[in-house]
C-alpha cells in the first residue's frame, strides 16, 4: 500500500469519480498543491471507500477556483474501495484506524503519510465522511481547545467529544493544528457534497482559524462504543429470514433516533442468549461494561440507563468492521 505523491493535480483527475480514482490514482494518494498564502489546509477524503461525497465536494472545489486562495495538502485515501463502493475490503484495515499501533500494510500508510508532513505547518486539519445511518449534521473532534471547537462551529452546532478510538486521523494533529472529522451526511445525498464543497471554500479563505466556547454547541461525549460479538448473527426486527429467526433481533427504528435519548427500559433487542453472549459495550479505556447497559427481561433486552445513540447503523457489514453504534451523554457546560 505505498503512498503516490504530487505537487500538482495529475491531468484529469477532477473528471474521476470516485470508483475511478484508483485506475487514475493507482493507490492512497497525497497531493500538495500551492496557493496565495500558507500556512497549508490539510484535507482527507475516502478514508472509507464509500463515502464519496467528501472527494465530490473538495474536487468541485478545485475544478471552479483558479487561483488557490492558500496551499491546499488532498489525502485521497482508501482508492480500492472506492473502486468496489465499499467501505474497505475485506482483506483492508479501517483506514481511520490505522493512526496509532496498527500493523501491517495499514501502518506503513500512516507512517508514510506522517513522514511526507512531517516538516509542513497546517492551517487546520479537515477529514470528510459520510454518515453511518441517521444522523444530523455534525463534528467529531478530539480536544476541546478554542480553536478546534471554532472549526468544528463552522460546519454545525452539533458536535460528539471522543477520546476512543484513538487510532484515528484526527489525532495526529493533535498540539499541531485544529482538527476536526465533518460527518456531512448520507451516502448519495448531493447536498452533502455541496456542505463540503461551501466548508472548504470558506476554510481557504480564513485567515486564522476562529475559537468557540463550549456552550455554543449541543455537545456530546461519547461514553461507549456497542458491539455485536463475533460469532453471533444478527438481523433488524422486519427483516426477512430465509431460514428463520437470527439469534439476536435488534429492535428496529432505532438508527431514526440517533442524537435523541432513549430512556431506561427501552427494549433494544431480543436473545434467548446471555446479554455479554450477544453484546460487547466498550468504554473509552476499552474496559467490557456490557452489565452496565444491558439486561434481559425474557427474552426481551432492555436498556438499563437512558443513553443517547449515535451513529447507529442497520448496514451488517459496518457493524462487523466498525461497531453497532455509540451511546453518548450530553456534556454539562
Amino acid at each position: 500500500m505505498p503512498l503516490r505523491t504530487h505537487t500538482q493535480l495529475p491531468a484529469g483527475l477532477l473528471n474521476c469519480e470516485a470508483t475511478e480514482l484508483h485506475d487514475h490514482l493507482g493507490g492512497p494518494t497525497l497531493i500538495q498543491l500551492q496557493g496565495d498564502a500558507q500556512p497549508a489546509l490539510f484535507v482527507s477524503v475516502l478514508l472509507h471507500g464509500n463515502e464519496t461525497s467528501g472527494w465530490d465536494g473538495v474536487r468541485r472545489y478545485l475544478l471552479e477556483t483558479r487561483d488557490l486562495p492558500r496551499d491546499i495538502t488532498l489525502f485521497i485515501g482508501n482508492t480500492e474501495a472506492a473502486r468496489a463502493g465499499m467501505r474497505a475490503l475485506p482483506t483492508q484495515p479501517d483506514f481511520n484506524r490505522i493512526w496509532r499501533d496498527a500493523d501491517g500494510a495499514g501502518a506503513a500508510l500512516a507512517t508514510a503519510v506522517q513522514a511526507a508532513i512531517a516538516e509542513q505547518p497546517f492551517l487546520a486539519s479537515i477529514d470528510l465522511h459520510n454518515n453511518t445511518g441517521h444522523n444530523p449534521y455534525y463534528s467529531v473532534v478530539t480536544d476541546l481547545e478554542p480553536h478546534n471547537l471554532g472549526l468544528a462551529y463552522l460546519f454545525s452546532d452539533k458536535a460528539v467529544y471522543v477520546e476512543e478510538p484513538d487510532t484515528v486521523l484526527t489525532r495526529i494533529f493533535t498540539g499541531r493544528c485544529p482538527a476536526v472529522a465533518l460527518e456531512v451526511g448520507p451516502v448519495g445525498d448531493p447536498r452533502c457534497a455541496d456542505r463540503v464543497y461551501d466548508y472548504v471554500k470558506r476554510c481557504m479563505e480564513l485567515e486564522a482559524v476562529p475559537e468557540a466556547a463550549p456552550d455554543q454547541f449541543s455537545l456530546f461525549r461519547t461514553r461507549v462504543r456497542v458491539h455485536i460479538q463475533d460469532e453471533v448473527s444478527f438481523c433488524f426486527e422486519g427483516d426477512d429470514a430465509a431460514e428463520g429467526p437470527a439469534p439476536l433481533v435488534l429492535t428496529g427504528g432505532v438508527e431514526a433516533v440517533n442524537f435523541h435519548i432513549l430512556n431506561r427500559g427501552t427494549v433494544f433487542g431480543a436473545s434467548t442468549l446471555a446479554v455479554d453472549r450477544v453484546f460487547k459495550v466498550l468504554d473509552v479505556n476499552h474496559r467490557d461494561v456490557t452489565d452496565d447497559y444491558f439486561e434481559h427481561d425474557g427474552e426481551a433486552i432492555l436498556l438499563k440507563e437512558d443513553v443517547v445513540p449515535a451513529m447507529y447503523t442497520t448496514d451488517p457489514y459496518v457493524v462487523r468492521q466498525d461497531c453497532l453504534c455509540y451511546f453518548m451523554e450530553r456534556m454539562a457546560i
